[in-house]
């Protein structure tokens, strides 16, 4: 127990009047003449005896009177986290930390989280004295709205001024660097933080010792579904095959929901729904399909119906539909160029999908691609320094490449610039001899080979003569392998380039795949994957910064962003890397690019997967990074700001003291009162 105004308990010294009066009673002697004292002995174990009790327990009631009546007057409150005439005496320091990341606009009863926390903030000042500095932080963006004395008037209207939005806030983060920083000399630091904590990644360091905290939750979500992801699955994107995507929805409320819509929208037209229910805490998966309604860039969405949290109840996406392929093939003999371009003819006789282009070059010195969407190279006799960066170059920026390897790659003079773009390591060339080399079954989730337009795909294998023999890591996806273990196809990434890579050529001298059924719905699909760029639509969190690649000839265009809102700004492309850098991507939904007014592209954003409901930290996980004396942990309802006083300054006993003094008092009058028997005898 301590008290807040210790100075009254000089005022105990009052407790010497009743004993003071109680001694100068007993040594008052009073005369009294009686004619035998034979009485006054019957008396002295008796009735003198009760009278010498009696007085002892007055005075015991007396001093118990004003004992308790300076105790309540002294203000008596039981131990807090912060003793109340420290901080009352003392300059101090608060930091106000107000949480306005996307998980704050979930609601309780019709009022968010963020409201709530911001009607208890404007409270705090009448709890704290006018010696104590106050700095007031928002978390998304991190900012502090005001540093200055707590009983500014303005206070209230700063803290109502913070709005919701729909970003990530790493708190911890933005706290310890706020301790850290803010050079605070006052004796006493205090922090409090109104969150929902649902970044549940902890300091990777203790915060500092100096200052304590106060975690202010206000309350859980009951009633929510949210889309944790959306994946596009299918990898062939053209109009007339059927969409494949896959939604994961999870149940982070805590009641059965059932009857809900799940419904899929393609340009704000629904083309699929699903109705399911969700018992608490259930997570299921569905999976939609549909044709896409144009070629371009398709925009669509996944919803659920609104509950008490609105920003996970929709995932916007944007695919690129294929609409024309720029394709060029360089290839060291005539022969080869024929031949590929036979099979264009096959896959696409009305030149309606892909733009063929042809070269002989067996000596590749320059590439000159950035017109074209996808490259094939087949059997190069040498590759230059200059070509190689040109390769990479377009690889990172999302270009395609199918690459037929003839044993160039095995001279090590290659070794390093192979190396850098990640093609497997070439070792020697093998041959069968008077045999052949056969090519196993693929599996059945084989996603390049899955519903080819192959009555009998074991039929149609290709058989090998000769093979470049390849050293492969877990990087590279084998299609096809052929029965000794060694790949005949590869697939694998550079930067947002996709690459698929043939150890032998396209030649009856190497293997039968020319004469294959197989090889036409094969290469179509190898030119879609391959000539499919999804740099420039691929989603990025909100916040994240996002890159537009652009070709050389475009960056000189005029350039322009829609934001969902239908805000547009003018855009300044990055010259050095043929790329448009756009940083504020704080709004849910779909970015559209215009370039000298014609639409370019789109992307979207998706919501951080820690503003997720179900990432919500625990008040037991707060203690791996917080010692129990330097936080408190409160939860936000009616009584809050008597709750907060309390565990700061500890809990009011003046009321109690005042009830002993009554209760004293009564005692006192009752047992001291005169009876009228006693003064008549």
């Amino acid at each position: 127990m301590t008290f807040l105004s210790p100075s009254s308990l000089l005022f105990l010294f009052a407790i010497g009047i009743p004993i003071m009066i109680h001694i100068l009673n007993r040594l008052t002697v009073k005369k009294v003449d009686f004619s035998t004292i034979r009485f006054i002995k019957n008396l002295e174990n008796n009735a003198i005896r009760s009278i010498r009790f009696k007085k002892w327990v007055l005075l015991l009631l007396r001093i118990g009177i004003i004992t308790a009546l300076v105790l309540m007057i002294a203000r008596p409150v039981t131990k807090g986290f912060m003793p109340g005439w420290i901080s009352a005496e003392l300059e101090s320091r608060l930091l106000l930390v107000i949480d306005n990341s996307s998980s704050m606009s979930g609601k309780i009863n019709s009022l968010s989280l963020l409201e709530s926390s911001k009607k208890a903030a404007m409270l705090i000042p009448q709890i704290f004295s006018k010696n104590t500095t106050v700095n007031i932080i928002q978390t998304c963006p991190p900012r502090t709205l005001f540093s200055g004395k707590i009983n500014d008037p303005s206070i209230p209207l700063i803290i109502n001024q913070i709005h919701p939005t729909v970003k990530y806030d790493n708190l911890w983060t933005v706290v310890d660097s706020l301790t850290s920083i803010i050079n605070a000399p006052e004796p006493i630091k205090e922090c409090i933080i109104f969150s929902d904590f649902q970044n549940n990644i902890v300091p990777n360091r203790p915060l500092l010792d100096s200052w304590k905290f106060y975690l202010i939750n206000p309350g859980e979500i009951n009633n929510n579904l949210s889309i944790n992801n959306l994946e596009v699955v299918s990898r062939i994107k053209v109009p007339d095959q059927l969409l494949k995507l896959k939604t994961s929805i999870k149940n982070s409320g805590n009641k059965k929901i059932t009857n809900t819509p799940i419904d899929l929208l393609f340009e704000e037209n629904r083309v699929g729904q699903v109705i399911s229910e969700f018992e608490e805490g259930s997570n299921k998966e569905f999976i939609f399909q549909a044709y896409p309604e144009k070629k371009g860039v398709l925009t669509g969405s996944i919803r659920l119906p609104n509950d008490d949290y609105l920003n996970d109840n929709i995932w916007f996406i944007t695919a690129p539909i294929l609409d024309k392929i720029n394709c060029l093939m360089i290839g060291g003999a005539d022969e080869e160029i024929s031949m590929f371009r036979l099979l264009i003819d096959a896959i696409d006789p009305e030149m309606q999908l892909i733009n063929f282009e042809s070269r002989k070059q067996p000596i590749i010195n320059r590439l000159f691609i950035d017109d074209f969407d996808l490259l094939i190279i087949h059997n190069p006799e040498a590759f230059t320094e200059a070509a190689f960066d040109e390769l990479d170059i377009f690889l990172q920026k999302g270009g395609g490449l199918i690459w037929f390897s003839g044993g160039m790659e095995i001279d090590p003079t290659y070794n390093k610039y192979f190396s850098n773009i990640g093609f497997p390591k070439a070792k020697e060339m093998i041959e069968s001899g008077s045999g052949i080399f056969s090519v196993n079954i693929p599996s059945k989730d084989n996603h390049l080979l899955s519903d080819l337009n192959v009555r009998k795909l074991e039929n149609e294998l290709p058989e090998c003569y000769r093979y470049v023999k390849h050293n492969y890591s877990n990087k590279h996806n084998v299609h096809f392998q052929l029965n000794n273990g060694d790949p005949l196809l590869l697939e694998f990434n550079r930067g947002s380039g996709t690459i698929f890579y043939f150890t032998s050529l396209m030649n009856l001298a190497w293997n039968d795949m020319p004469i294959r059924g197989m090889l036409v719905p094969l290469m179509y699909r190898l030119l879609i994957l391959g000539g499919t760029d999804e740099l420039n639509t691929f989603p990025v969190a909100i916040g994240d910064t996002k890159w537009i690649s652009l070709d050389q000839n475009e960056v000189r265009d005029q350039w322009e962003v829609k934001s969902p809102s239908g805000e547009k700004n003018l855009l300044v492309p990055d010259f050095s890397k043929e790329s448009i850098k756009i940083k504020n991507t704080d709004e849910l939904g779909i970015y559209e690019i215009y370039q000298n007014g014609i639409h370019f592209t789109s992307f979207s954003t998706f919501l951080h997967p820690n503003e997720a409901i179900s990432k919500k930290i625990t008040k037991n996980e707060i203690t791996s990074f917080f010692p129990a004396d330097r936080y408190r942990w409160l939860e936000l309802d009616n009584n809050f700001i008597n709750n907060f006083n309390e565990t700061r300054q500890g809990k009011s006993l003046w009321k109690i003291f005042l009830l002993l003094a009554t209760v004293f008092l009564l005692l006192e009058t009752w047992i001291g009162r005169p009876i009228p028997k006693n003064i008549k005898k």
